[in-house]
């Protein structure tokens, strides 16, 4: 189900790099070429005909770099916007309302799987999140012969009364802080359930007889969250501020809990390196005690991270 790593990806040797000084040079080098009288009055700055030079090397510049443009936007890693639009109607893709940009490029990169008769897992993947920009992830297996499964991660929009804090605390990590988090009747996201709308709406969009296959049984249902709380003791030597630490310490788990993906456990030693950093000279993990695996449909959640700090001498 893997697919290519666009960040992975060289950069394109169509796109050259942009030095004014190195084309204004160019451009005196070639003129003293052609006319040997000319070279000393090219080392005067305030010369008229250095000026044209220079007036001629920006606009080269500018012409480079629309070239750059221009080749960047027929390029899936680097096309943005309306060339991004452009290149997702190849694969008979729209940019849903709310889309950015990065959720359509995953979209357009497994877009020629739509095209698959016989049902693979990416065709299924995109089908499902070509519904909503509120499904984040989707994870697809066969349970038994001529049964597909998929499980969503999608986010639902709540009152913050009415989840209890766990769900609330799952919906931050996954999906940030909802808009309208503050004020007298604050929103949140928190992880769809099997009996959410958005699950019989991709149930329904699978269903469809130019989508499923025939004689292949499709069950949607909500990813299981396996939600994780970390706690942990930093020790540093004297002198740097342990509140320092421990609040940057707290950040970098937070982005690793932004990583989190289905079928990928979530380890021990993970979570030590994001604790371990410039200043820190040790870690006791407390908890989790033992690794987080992760199976079909399930995800791991880091949805509390309580860290202390020791100053101890050598």
């Amino acid at each position: 189900m893997s697919v290519i790593d666009l960040t992975r990806l060289p950069p394109p040797s169509v796109v050259e790099t942009l030095d004014y000084e190195a084309i204004l040079a160019m451009l005196k080098t070639d003129l003293a070429a052609r006319a040997p009288d000319l070279a000393p009055v090219l080392a005067l700055e305030s010369e008229p005909l250095v000026k044209l030079l220079e007036v001629a090397a920006w606009r080269e510049l500018v012409l480079r770099a629309r070239i750059n443009d221009a080749a960047r936007a027929v390029m899936l890693p680097w096309a943005t916007g309306a060339d991004l639009d452009n290149l997702a109607a190849r694969y008979d893709l729209e940019r849903l309302p709310g889309e950015d940009d990065e959720r359509l490029r995953r979209r357009v990169l497994i877009g020629y799987h739509a095209l698959s008769a016989a049902g693979s897992a990416q065709s299924w993947m995109l089908r499902a999140m070509s519904v909503s920009t509120d499904i984040r992830q989707v994870d697809v297996w066969a349970d038994r012969p001529g049964r597909v499964k998929v499980a969503l991660l999608a986010r639902v929009e709540a009152r913050l009364a009415d989840v209890t804090p766990q769900q609330a605390a799952m919906g931050r990590a996954l999906f940030g802080e909802h808009p309208q988090a503050g004020g007298g009747d604050p929103l949140c996201w928190r992880v769809a359930q099997a009996s959410d709308a958005i699950v019989t709406q991709v149930g329904q969009a699978l269903l469809a007889e130019d989508v499923r296959p025939l004689s292949v049984e499709v069950d949607v249902t909500a990813a299981q969250a396996l939600p994780v709380a970390v706690a942990a003791t930093l020790v540093h030597p004297p002198g740097p501020d342990g509140a320092l630490l421990a609040e940057q310490a707290r950040a970098r788990v937070e982005r690793l809990a932004q990583q989190t993906s289905f079928r990928v456990d979530l380890t021990r030693a993970q979570i030590l390196a994001a604790l371990m950093g410039d200043g820190v000279r040790d870690v006791v993990l407390h908890a989790p005690a033992q690794e987080v695996p992760a199976g079909e449909g399930e995800i791991p959640v880091i949805t509390a991270v309580e860290i202390d700090t020791e100053a101890r001498r050598d």
